[in-house]
């Protein structure tokens, strides 16, 4: 469908890739990636509660390469990581 150019300006489509656990929580079956169209001046944490994650639940957010936090603003093909850490290693 045609939209005009304004109409266009206010969504900002976003790519969200979930990695480990949180690949079955997020993710359609059978999809590596989400996409979504958000209204312009969403940010991480709209995208964190549209999918019911929480950062306090242990989560890494990175947009675009660099660590995020809820408050930071979405532009339009962001890429959103989202990654639990990892655990395990040797303890003394």
């Amino acid at each position: 469908m045609w939209q005009s150019a304004k109409e266009r300006a206010s969504i900002v489509r976003v790519r969200v890739i979930p990695y480990a656990e949180l690949r079955r929580q997020v993710l359609p079956k059978g999809q590596d990636v989400l996409w979504l169209d958000l209204p312009d001046g969403a940010t991480v944490g709209d995208v964190l509660r549209m999918l019911n994650l929480k950062t306090e639940d242990r989560l890494i957010v990175g947009l675009d390469g660099t660590y995020a936090t809820a408050e930071m603003p979405l532009r339009d093909n962001a890429e959103l990581t989202l990654v639990t850490p990892m655990q395990g290693g040797h303890t003394s």
